[in-house]
């Protein structure tokens, strides 16, 4: 027996590739399809070892400063390096970048770097040393003398911008001390916001991309009609006549595979020049997992041949054609809707326990959670593209149209099987792109939320206990727009009694707080603000000692004492946390403040440019979702397919042609068999993309984005009518009368 069927595999095998030409392009288109499935589940696949090649590098590269600390901070005089991080901000980039000075008879250098950089030199990126000779601005940031490049090795992604730079003598006690680079442990690179997002994009591309490969299989399925009616008049049962389909299909699929590695290796060196909001890697660095390609090598035949042999139970395999053993496409379906729904449900009830029993949060930071958050994701959306094939055919079977076209349409339905499929995976996309829309509008806001100030016109810079404030509020007040600098002193203590006394002038209390009538000395709480400590609590502040007075309260939860600067110099005692510089609202004033002050000290920085950063990325990432997620799989499953189905309803068209059915109305029915398994996948879509959603996010953040929702839904139908008018073309060549020839 199993001779048998391995015989039989192969003679499909040979039928495939021994037709000559026109046998040939049935394989080719197969593997077309394949191949392109191949090259994303590869991709897929290079994830996971691209990002420890990242992050083995970020390592590489980052300060060695445990060994300093706690304890062993009194042997910091004895430390070689003496380093700090900084960050600038340009035109909404952040450039990362360490000040580094040697302070012992040992230079260790970073990985990349060939020396030190001493004071007044600079080692930088690719990138960054394009954008310092090209960009006038750029040049203001870094006058240092560039004295090398740093190599791919010392980079986490090739267009990163990242510099070491001589640290000044002025500024070395305020550095900390450091045994060199490079740190041991796994750390993560990405933030929680990111991870739920990850976790999203996998459950939401991958299920139809597996449905995408499905389709891709079943492609040219029409040119074995008469190979397999053939092989059954001359005496093969219907179990042999499986066989040799799927070893037809085997064909396919193992050219689909050498397709999909030929295309990755190829595409594999433009990942150096390719770079997506910030993330990029190596070449070098995207090479599959073995466990994932072993399995993608093996798994992508194994599926295509399971798929065909399923398939073909459907079906009987006369002598003279395909014909159907089921009398509805509706009728099987029934029968067999539990396990669709099931997987639905089995995938909600994963997001409700992820989401009640422990929290978002902690499944998008611990990887062991975060399984079943993108398992209950997947789960849905498959179960939302099983869902549409049977819901098409219980309304095929029920509906009862008056007109020509859409009654030919709905009889059509009732016999095709494959249509709703190719629009399954279209659905599954639909969906998902509407519940990452919603996932990141809720990371847009709470990022938003996070910032301290959100005031356009408010610029907030943090500063260090060594920063020279007077030179820096020198070259702040030489910036025209400039309409008023606050420095913002900070206290905090945590025992006996939490503290935190803020202090600063009127002017930005009364931005702060939205006070009025505010006198100096004058103390302020929030009603719902914590670290307050009540009238008569003694502190000590740098050295000076401090009775907490009678305070005003006002409305908000802002953290802390707040004392306006006046007689009383104890609050005024602690050194500068930041600066608030009040001025013009638009980012060329921002790029003008940074660059003042960076030639005082670089490691002043803006507090709300992170957070900026962050809600422009995750805004134009929906921009992203709105139109790559949509397209990404419709145009390849839909226009793959739809000729093909075309090409097999090729003599029922004939046979109504013949019968003096007109052209239009055919072409109206075409039309009509795509919108409504196109409603009906809206229909279903839209509430399980926003409902798989609202499982995974709290419900007070939950928001919907109606005007991006309409223009998701929209792109989607019109690129699936699209296409589908485009086979109009293939339509009219079907109803020529050559299509009615039989054997």
């Amino acid at each position: 027996m199993n001779e048998r069927w391995s015989a039989d595999l192969v003679l499909g095998v040979r039928l495939a590739v021994g037709g000559g030409r026109t046998s040939w392009a049935r394989p080719a288109l197969t593997a077309t399809g394949v191949g392109l499935g191949v090259l994303v589940l590869l991709l897929a696949a290079s994830i996971g070892p691209a990002r420890e090649a990242k992050s083995e590098r970020v390592q590489a590269a980052a300060l060695d400063q445990a060994r300093f600390s706690g304890p062993l901070r009194a042997d910091a005089g004895t430390a070689p390096l003496r380093a700090r991080e900084v960050v600038v901000s340009w035109q909404g980039r952040r450039i990362l970048g360490v000040e580094v000075a040697a302070t012992g008879a040992d230079r260790p250098t970073p990985p990349g770097v060939g020396r030190l950089p001493a004071p007044g030199e600079v080692v930088v990126s690719p990138e960054l040393l394009h954008l310092v000779q090209t960009d006038d601005s750029m040049r203001a940031r870094f006058p240092e003398r560039v004295i090398g490049v740093i190599a791919d090795a010392g980079l986490p992604r090739p267009k990163s911008l990242l510099f070491y730079a001589g640290l000044p003598d002025a500024l070395v006690a305020d550095a900390a001390p450091a045994a060199g680079f490079g740190v041991t442990g796994r750390q993560s690179t990405l933030l929680p916001a990111y991870r739920l997002l990850m976790v999203s994009a996998i459950g939401a591309l991958l299920v139809p991309l597996g449905i995408f490969v499905l389709v891709a299989t079943r492609l040219g399925a029409t040119g074995r009609d008469r190979r397999l009616a053939v092989i059954r008049l001359v005496g093969a049962s219907r179990d042999r006549v499986r066989w040799i389909a799927g070893g037809e299909v085997l064909t396919g699929a193992v050219l689909g595979l050498f397709v999909g590695v030929a295309l990755f290796f190829a595409a594999r060196p433009l990942a150096r020049f390719i770079e997506v909001e910030g993330v990029g890697f190596f070449p070098t660095d995207l090479l599959p997992d073995p466990l994932l390609g072993a399995l993608i090598g093996v798994g992508v035949p194994v599926v295509a041949v399971v798929a065909a042999l399923v398939a073909l139970r459907t079906v009987d395999v006369g002598p003279l054609g395909l014909v159907k053993t089921l009398a509805t496409a509706a009728d099987a379906p029934v029968r067999r809707a539990w396990w669709r729904f099931a997987l639905m449900s089995v995938g909600a009830a994963v997001l409700v326990v992820v989401s009640v029993a422990g929290s978002v949060r902690a499944a998008v930071t611990d990887s062991t959670t975060a399984v079943p958050l993108g398992l209950g994701i997947a789960l849905v959306l498959a179960g939302t593209g099983a869902v549409l094939p049977w819901l098409v055919g219980r309304v095929a079977a029920g509906a009862r149209p008056e007109g020509v076209a859409p009654m030919l349409a709905v009889r059509g339905l009732r016999s095709d099987t494959g249509g709703p499929r190719v629009l399954a995976g279209v659905v599954v996309v639909l969906a998902g792109s509407l519940a990452l829309q919603v996932l990141l509008g809720v990371a847009a806001r709470a990022t938003a939320e996070s910032a301290l100030d959100s005031e356009a016109d408010r610029w907030v810079l943090g500063v260090s206990e060594h920063t020279p404030i007077r030179s820096l509020e020198e070259a702040i007040a030489l910036i025209g727009g400039v309409r008023r600098v606050s420095e913002v002193r900070r206290y905090e203590q945590s025992s006996p009694v939490p503290a935190v006394v803020v202090s600063t002038d009127c002017a930005e209390l009364a931005d702060r707080l939205e006070v009025t009538g505010c006198v100096p000395g004058a103390v302020y709480r929030t009603a719902e603000g914590r670290a307050a400590p009540p009238p008569g609590t003694a502190l000590t502040i740098d050295g000076h000692a401090w009775t907490v007075p009678e305070t005003r309260v006002v409305p908000g939860r802002a953290t802390g004492l707040f004392v306006a600067n006046g007689p009383d110099a104890a609050p005024a005692a602690a050194p500068p946390a930041e600066l608030v510089v009040v001025g013009d609202p638009d980012q060329a004033f921002g790029d003008r403040l940074l660059a003042a002050t960076g030639r005082v000290d670089r490691g002043v920085a803006l507090t709300s440019a992170y957070h900026d950063l962050q809600v422009e990325l995750f805004t134009s990432l929906r921009g992203g979702v709105i139109g790559g997620s949509v397209l990404l799989t419709l145009l390849a499953v839909v226009g793959l397919a739809a000729v093909d189905q075309v090409w097999e309803r090729r003599r029922h068209t004939a046979v109504l042609t013949a019968n003096g059915v007109p052209r239009r109305v055919l072409a109206a029915a075409a039309v009509w068999q795509s919108v409504i398994p196109i409603a009906l996948g809206i229909g279903l879509a839209v509430p399980v993309g926003l409902g798989t959603a609202w499982l995974v996010v709290p419900a007070e953040r939950f928001r919907v984005d109606w005007v991006e929702l309409v223009t998701t839904v929209g792109m989607a139908a019109f690129v699936v009518l699209a296409v589908s008018l485009c086979t109009l073309p293939a339509l009219n060549h079907a109803i020529r009368p050559e299509s009615l020839r039989t054997e």
